[in-house]
């Protein structure tokens, strides 16, 4: 599964399955009723004024859903320096 972050993740992501299933911006973006300058600019991240049901709608188009999932924890700065503690002593730099 490929963890999206940000609106630029997203429409990267999107641009990748469209162009998999050898669809032109043009096509996807009629089959919703949306402008095509409009999707390129979601896929390029540019799309901050991109809606939820254009979302939606999209996805569906490609034949997909859009799922939440609960979000990892993220590392403290402590758990980052812990972990950099422990890996000190190991590489071929080590000695």
């Amino acid at each position: 599964m490929l963890t999206m972050k940000t609106l630029p993740d997203l429409g990267a992501e999107f641009q990748h399955l469209r162009e998999n299933t050898a669809r032109t911006q043009s096509d996807v973006a009629a089959s919703v009723g949306m402008q095509q300058t409009a999707l390129s600019r979601f896929e390029r991240g540019r799309g901050n004024d991109f809606s939820v049901g254009k979302l939606l709608r999209l996805a569906h188009a490609m034949g997909y859903e859009l799922a939440f999932v609960k979000a990892g924890q993220r590392p403290t700065l402590a758990d980052v320096l812990e972990e950099r503690k422990q890996s000190r002593n190991i590489g071929p730099d080590s000695r």
